[in-house]
C-alpha cells in the first residue's frame, strides 16, 4: 500500500541520520528561559489565510492559535473553561450570558481592547456576508455592551455549545474592529493583529512565515521565546530530515511508523490523539446512496480491522462521525450498528434493495497517500460484495470547494476530521439543515441536533446526547466511519522545552514552552 511505502521511505531516511539527542531531563529540564528562535515545519501555508473567521482547516488554526484568542480559553482536558480576555462570566438568563473584559488587554498594534471590537468580532462570525464555517453553529440574536468592560450575549434560543466555541481562537477569536475594517479580504489572509502570544513580522507566501514574541501580552511573563519560524516543506521524508539533522526544532508527522524511529532517535513525540476521523461522507439524496439497505449493505461490506491494520498502520480504533478522542463523547458510543464485518449479509441486502449494479464515485484529497491508500482497499473490499468503486483524487482545495457548495459532482466524499471547537461540529458540517454540503433530509436528525445544542448543558448530558447521535447516524448509515486514528503527531528536538502537545493539534500551548540550550 502506498502509505505504508511512504512510512518506509521516511523510516530509511531517518535511520541514516538518527543519533541520541535526549538531554538530561528531556524536555522538562530546567526552570522557563526567555529568549532565542525556533523554527517548525509546516506542509502547507493556511489555504483560507490569517483571519480567524474563517479558520475551519488544521494549518490556519495553527496560527489562528499563536495570533488571536477567544474571551475563554480550554484548559489541556479540552473540557474545563479557563478565563483568557474575558476574566469573568455569568449566564443571566437561559438565553443571555454576560461577560466582564479583562483590563489592560492590547492588539498586537497597540490598541486597546475594548467593548465594542469583541461585539463587532461575535457579529462578525453570524454575518452572513463573512461567509464563516463557524456561522450555523451560533444561536447568537444579538451582542452589545453594557459598559466599557461588559458584553451581553443575547441568543435566540438556550446554546449549550456557546462557551466552549467561544473559547476557541478559530471560532471566537476577537478582532479589532478599526483593523479588520482598514484592511481588505486579501490584505487580512496575509496580515494580522490579534490579542495573542506572537505577531507576525514577517510572510512569505508558500515558503515562511516569521513570528517574533507580543511584548504586551497579557499573560506575563509568557511567551517565553523570541522567534518562531514557519518554514514551508510539503514532503514529510524532507521535514524528517529537517528534524533529524537539526535544521528545524519541531514539525508534525502524519505517518504513524515515522513517531516510533524518531522516539528511538531521542526525539520527543506527542501523544496520538485519537480525533481523525476517516469520513465518507454519502449522498443519499439521489443516486444509488439514497437507497438506505444499499448504504447498510456497504457498511456491512467494509473490514475495518484490515483498514486499521493496513491503512491506519494499526494506530487506528472503530469510530463513528464523532471520533473517540473528542473530549465530550470521549469514545462513550460503544459498538456502532452495521461497524461489524459481514459480506454475507452485505450481499442479501444489496439483494433485498433492488438497486441493480451499484456503481459509486469516491473523491479523495490527492497529496496524502495514506488516505488514498485506505480508500484503495475499501474499493477492493466492496469489490467482494458486488460494489464497484471508481476513485479520483483532487486538490485539496478543489475538494473543499466542492463540498462547501454542495457540488459535491461523487457518491462519497472523503476528508478526515480535526478535534473541532464543539461536539456539534462535527454534525453541522455534514447536516446542517440548511448547510449546502448536508446530503440528508432527516428531520428526526434535525430535532436529535437541535435538541442536544438546545438541553444537553452538562458534560454527562452532551456525552449522552452526542452518544445517542454518533449510533443514530451509524444506523441509517448517513456516513461511512471505518476508524478514527491521529491526525498527526507533534515531534520536536529536546531543545524545545515544556511544550505540551493537545489533541487540536494547533500548538496553543507553545507560550508555555522555552528554548533549552
Amino acid at each position: 500500500m502506498l502509505a505504508v511505502g511512504a512510512a518506509v521511505a521516511v523510516s530509511i531516511a531517518l535511520a541514516g541520520c538518527s543519533g541520541d539527542r535526549r538531554t538530561a531531563g528531556g524536555a522538562a529540564a530546567g526552570p522557563p528561559q526567555r529568549g532565542g528562535k525556533l523554527v517548525i515545519a509546516e506542509e502547507t501555508q493556511p489555504l483560507s489565510g490569517l483571519d480567524p473567521v474563517l479558520a475551519q482547516a488544521g494549518d490556519a488554526k495553527r496560527m489562528a492559535s499563536q495570533f488571536y484568542e477567544g474571551l475563554l480559553e480550554l484548559a489541556p482536558d479540552g473540557i474545563t473553561l479557563k478565563p483568557a480576555l474575558a476574566t469573568s462570566w455569568k449566564r443571566t438568563s437561559p438565553t443571555s450570558y454576560e461577560f466582564t473584559l479583562r483590563e489592560g488587554t492590547r492588539f498586537h498594534d497597540g490598541r486597546p481592547v475594548k467593548a465594542s471590537d469583541v461585539v463587532f468580532s461575535l457579529k462578525r462570525y453570524v454575518d452572513p456576508a463573512t461567509k464563516s464555517p463557524y456561522r450555523a453553529l451560533f444561536k447568537i440574536k444579538d451582542v452589545t455592551a453594557s459598559g466599557d468592560d461588559k458584553v451581553v450575549v443575547t441568543l435566540q434560543e438556550p446554546q449549550s455549545s456557546l462557551l466552549n466555541l467561544l473559547a476557541q481562537p478559530w471560532s471566537g477569536g476577537i478582532v479589532s474592529e478599526q483593523w479588520v475594517k482598514s484592511r481588505t479580504p486579501n490584505q487580512r489572509k496575509i496580515q494580522e493583529n490579534g490579542t495573542g502570544p506572537f505577531r507576525l513580522a514577517e510572510f512569505r507566501e508558500g515558503a515562511f512565515m516569521k513570528t517574533v514574541r507580543f511584548d504586551g501580552y497579557w499573560d506575563q511573563p509568557k511567551p517565553y521565546i523570541d522567534e518562531v519560524r514557519y518554514q514551508v516543506i510539503p514532503e514529510e521524508v524532507t521535514r524528517v530530515r529537517a528534524l533529524q539533522s537539526t535544521t528545524v526544532d519541531a514539525t508534525q508527522i502524519n505517518i504513524p511508523k515515522v513517531t516510533e524511529t524518531l522516539e528511538k532517535g531521542g526525539f520527543e513525540v506527542g501523544e496520538p490523539f485519537k480525533t481523525g476521523v476517516y469520513w465518507l461522507g454519502l449522498n443519499t439524496l439521489q443516486g444509488p446512496l439514497a437507497n438506505e439497505k444499499v448504504r447498510q449493505a456497504i457498511s456491512l461490506g467494509i473490514d475495518r480491522k484490515q483498514l486499521i491494520s493496513v491503512g491506519a498502520q494499526g494506530s487506528g480504533v472503530p469510530s463513528g462521525i464523532i471520533p473517540p478522542g473528542d473530549p465530550v463523547l470521549g469514545g462513550a458510543s460503544g459498538a456502532l450498528p452495521f461497524g461489524e464485518y459481514d459480506p454475507g449479509r452485505a450481499k442479501r441486502l444489496l439483494a433485498e434493495s433492488g438497486a441493480g449494479p451499484v456503481k459509486l464515485k469516491m473523491v479523495v484529497r490527492s497529496n496524502r497517500p495514506d488516505k488514498l491508500a485506505t480508500a484503495q482497499l475499501i474499493t477492493e473490499q466492496l469489490s467482494r460484495i458486488g460494489v464497484r468503486v471508481q476513485i479520483t483524487q483532487l486538490p485539496f482545495e478543489q475538494l473543499v470547494s466542492n463540498l462547501l457548495s454542495g457540488n459535491w459532482n461523487a457518491d462519497m466524499v472523503q476528508m478526515t476530521s480535526v478535534l473541532n471547537a464543539d461536539v456539534s461540529q462535527y454534525l453541522s458540517l455534514w447536516f446542517e439543515k440548511t448547510g449546502k454540503t448536508t446530503k440528508v433530509n432527516d428531520p428526526e436528525l434535525w430535532r436529535r441536533m437541535d435538541d442536544a445544542v438546545r438541553n444537553a448543558e452538562t458534560v454527562e448530558d452532551r456525552r449522552r446526547a452526542y452518544g445517542d447521535i454518533n449510533r443514530y447516524v451509524a444506523e441509517r448509515v448517513y456516513m461511512l466511519v471505518p476508524y478514527a486514528s491521529p491526525v498527526n503527531y507533534d515531534a520536536w528536538s529536546t531543545r524545545l522545552a515544556g511544550f505540551k502537545s493537545d489533541a487540536t493539534g494547533t500548538r496553543r500551548f507553545l507560550k508555555d514552552a522555552w528554548i533549552a540550550e
